[in-house]
């Protein structure tokens, strides 16, 4: 999918707060305002917005983002990171992880992929003229190739789980996890140690824009593990741990 291909989202019900954007910090400092702006592909950051402070009763929020490409265009996170939050963020293009590091100071960005076992190291995809579309998975790299989008050069990248990314930077479940990496998402979901580490809040991408809406694979796996669906958009669905909606 081309999720971050889009021009950030409009700022709508802005009261005068003097919100600034510039290199993240501006807008850090401003989290005094009645509406929200919206930096995701198709406002999923405003219900992950909700769900922390409304459901997890969280005000300042921890996250993973999973593939966090651009620290602003098109993130789940940043809204999160706007006003308060901290998090990791995962990724393993080498030209996002400088502009991470210079926009997000106060997140900690892991330079990897995210693995599914003991494999240390993986091809990586390198999309021509669209970095936004680089993947790990070979089957989605056939994809792009068959409509439109040739891969550039392959190159070998870190691999870490996301148990141990977690483990290390974190130390527990973020409150959100974003996943965003082009076709390994369930795989990657279900690595996950739910037993050590269960996120509150889950946004995954499950459907391509063009195919049928339907209960996915990842929609069928976490209502096993106790999740529920309580948002999303044409290509993210939003799931809230029903143990958290119980307490």
């Amino acid at each position: 999918m081309k999720r971050r291909e889009f021009v950030v989202g409009a700022v709508t019900g802005v009261v005068g707060t003097g919100l600034a954007v510039a290199g993240g910090m501006g807008y850090r400092k401003s989290a005094g305002y009645a509406g929200r702006p919206s930096f995701s592909q198709q406002g999923e950051d405003i219900v992950l917005w909700h769900a922390t402070r409304d459901i997890l009763k969280t005000e300042h929020p921890t996250y993973m983002d999973v593939g966090a490409a651009d620290p602003m265009k098109g993130n789940n996170t940043y809204l999160m990171y706007g006003t308060g939050g901290h998090g990791a963020l995962i990724e393993p293009n080498p030209t996002f992880v400088e502009q991470l590091k210079a926009h997000r100071p106060h997140d900690i960005v892991v330079a990897a992929g995210i693995g599914v076992d003991a494999t240390k190291e993986a091809d990586y995809y390198v999309v021509q003229d669209n970095p936004m579309l680089n993947t790990f998975s070979p089957e989605q790299a056939e994809y792009l190739k068959t409509h439109g989008h040739p891969i550039d050069r392959v190159m070998k990248m870190p691999l870490l789980t996301l148990n141990t990314v977690m483990a290390d930077n974190l130390g527990k479940a973020p409150d959100v996890l974003s996943t965003d990496i082009e076709g390994w998402d369930f795989k990657i979901l279900q690595s996950l140690d739910f037993d050590r580490f269960r996120p509150g809040v889950i946004c995954a991408e499950t459907l391509p824009m063009n195919q049928k809406a339907e209960n996915t694979e990842i929609t069928q796996f976490l209502l096993s593990k106790g999740y529920l669906v309580r948002g999303g958009s044409l290509v993210n669905t939003i799931y809230l741990d029903a143990r958290r909606l119980e307490s």
